[in-house]
């Protein structure tokens, strides 16, 4: 009897034993497979949230100061990738190449000293001015300014005003000469430091531009119709349709001034 007793204590101690040895092996592989589905769950994607504002698009008309930055831009990007805007914003050069409002261009940068004038400026690029906010303002969109820059330098290149092709001589005795290409045209100029304008007088072409010299650069800034009477004065023949196409692009902008970059 003590022998079955004692047979039976120590098959209930040896289950007993299996039992939590069993359990405690259950425990390290709940926690292995646990831990591992814990951590497959932990790993998740999560997309971030969008918000009313974030789906809402609003569209907004380009200020005054906006559009002159975009087409200063685009347009002083002829002379260079570098740049300089004024505290107004009005008033941009990119590598010597002057763009804005006319009256604050010319407050901002100074003029050519006469006897620096005189020699050969070889055609560096074009840039526009306005004569005022409210002409600026006629753009409307970047998209628009940009359009007319494209244009008109694609005309101005069409008939030979390009980098390389083009230049303005100056002498000391108040003589000058315009050349595109092969062909030039001569006349006389009368030189105004203070006022910072130039009087050209080519035959029956005469017409005044404001002159404005920034990182020896001159800039010579036409009226639209001023320039292109020399142009049409110096250019061939067969010019006259690009320069018709031209007119009538500038003509869609009144106040506005085509202007010329030359460099020594």
């Amino acid at each position: 009897m003590k022998k079955f007793l004692s047979f039976g204590l120590m098959l209930a101690l040896m289950l007993t034993s299996c039992s939590a040895s069993a359990q405690g092996l259950g425990g390290v592989l709940k926690s292995i497979l646990g831990g591992q589905q814990n951590t497959t769950e932990q790993t998740t994607t999560s997309t971030p949230t969008t918000t009313t504002q974030d789906k809402t698009t609003t569209t907004s008309t380009p200020s005054v100061g906006d559009v002159s930055g975009i087409l200063s831009g685009v347009l002083g990007a002829l002379g260079g990738a570098s740049g300089d805007t004024t505290d107004d914003g009005k008033a941009v050069s990119n590598d010597g190449v002057v763009s804005g409002i006319l009256g604050s261009i010319l407050g901002a940068f100074t003029t050519v000293k006469e006897d620096n004038l005189y020699g050969t400026w070889n055609f560096k690029g074009s840039a526009f001015v306005f004569e005022s906010d409210n002409v600026l303002a006629t753009l409307g969109s970047d998209a628009v300014a940009k359009q007319v820059a494209t244009k008109v330098d694609s005309y101005l290149a069409k008939i030979g005003v390009k980098e390389g092709a083009c230049s303005v001589t100056f002498n000391e005795d108040g003589t000058c000469t315009f050349n595109v290409g092969a062909r030039g045209i001569n006349g006389t100029y009368v030189y105004d430091a203070q006022a910072k304008t130039i009087a050209f007088t080519f035959g029956l072409v005469k017409t005044t531009a404001y002159t404005v010299y920034e990182q020896n650069t001159l800039n010579i800034v036409f009226q639209s119709n001023g320039l292109l009477k020399i142009l049409k004065a110096v250019c061939a023949a067969s010019s006259n349709s690009t320069l018709k196409l031209l007119n009538t692009l500038l003509t869609q902008y009144d106040g506005l001034r085509v202007g010329m970059a030359f460099t020594k």
